[in-house]
C-alpha cells in the first residue's frame, strides 16, 4: 500500500497565522493552508505557554500563547488525552493542522509535548527572528468553549482525520522507541537507528519527516533525541 505522506510541520509566530489568510484546499479533503514565507503552511509546530484551558464532553480546547498572540487548539473524542496531565501555565511543544471555523483561526493537535526548560521558548523565539523577523502581538478573542455551534466543525473534523490517516504509523512508532532506547544521554547514532530497524532508506526518510516535525531533533551531527 502507498503510504500517505504528511505535509511538513512548519515552526511559525502565532501572529502570523492568526493574521493570515486562509485558503481552503482544492478537493474535499485536500488540507487548507496558509501562505507563509511562500510556503503552503497546512500544518504548524510551536512552542508557547498554556494560558487557559476548556474540557468539556469528548472536546478539549486549549489557549496557546508564544508571546506574539494566542492561538486556540481544539481536540475531541480521544484526542483530548494529548493534553492529560498538562496546566495552564506548562511550556509546550505542539504540532498539528491548521484549521478555520466561523474566519477563526485554530489548530488542531496531532502531537503535544510539555517542555520542562524554559529555554526551549527563548531557542524558538530566536529561530522565528532569523527565518521570519520580530512581529507585531496581534490581540484577538478567542471562544474556549465551543458549546454546541461547534458540532459541524467536529464532524467535519473527525471525516477528514479517518480520510487522511497515515499507514506507516507503525514505522514511525519504531523508529522512535529505538531512538529512546539508544540515548544513552549522548543521544542515539543514526546509522545504529537504521541498522537495527531495517527500514533502510525508507527509515532514513521518516527521520528527516521526524525532524520537519518537530518530533525529533539532531542533538549534534548524526546523533538524534526524541523531543
Amino acid at each position: 500500500m502507498e503510504e500517505i505522506k504528511r505535509n511538513v510541520a512548519y515552526k511559525a509566530w502565532i501572529a502570523t497565522l492568526l493574521s493570515g489568510n486562509y485558503i481552503k484546499g482544492a478537493g474535499q479533503f485536500e488540507s487548507g493552508y496558509i501562505n507563509v514565507k511562500d510556503n503552503k503552511v497546512s500544518r504548524v509546530n510551536l512552542v508557547g505557554s498554556i494560558i487557559d484551558k476548556y474540557q468539556g464532553n469528548n472536546y478539549l480546547g486549549v489557549s496557546l500563547d508564544d508571546g506574539s498572540g494566542v492561538i486556540l487548539l481544539k481536540s475531541w473524542n480521544e484526542d483530548v488525552n494529548l493534553f492529560n496531565g498538562f496546566e495552564i501555565g506548562d511550556l509546550v511543544l505542539v504540532v498539528g493542522k491548521i484549521k478555520e471555523y466561523n474566519n477563526s483561526i485554530y489548530v488542531s493537535p496531532e502531537i503535544a509535548r510539555k517542555l520542562d526548560n524554559p529555554l526551549w521558548l527563548k531557542v524558538r523565539k530566536l529561530e522565528l527572528i532569523k527565518e521570519y523577523g520580530e512581529v507585531e502581538r496581534v490581540e484577538t478573542v478567542a471562544n474556549i468553549n465551543p458549546g454546541s455551534s461547534h458540532e459541524d466543525d467536529y464532524v467535519s473534523n473527525a471525516i477528514e482525520e479517518k480520510v487522511q490517516s497515515s499507514s506507516n504509523n507503525s514505522t514511525r512508532e519504531i523508529l522512535l522507541s529505538l531512538i529512546e532506547n539508544l540515548d544513552s544521554g549522548m543521544g542515539a547514532d543514526i546509522d545504529q537507528v537504521l541498522e537495527k530497524s531495517g527500514l533502510g532508506d525508507n527509515g532514513q526518510k521518516i527521520i528527516k519527516d521526524l525532524i520537519k516535525e518537530g518530533e525529533v531533533f539532531e542533538l549534534q551531527v548524526g546523533r538524534l533525541r526524541v523531543m
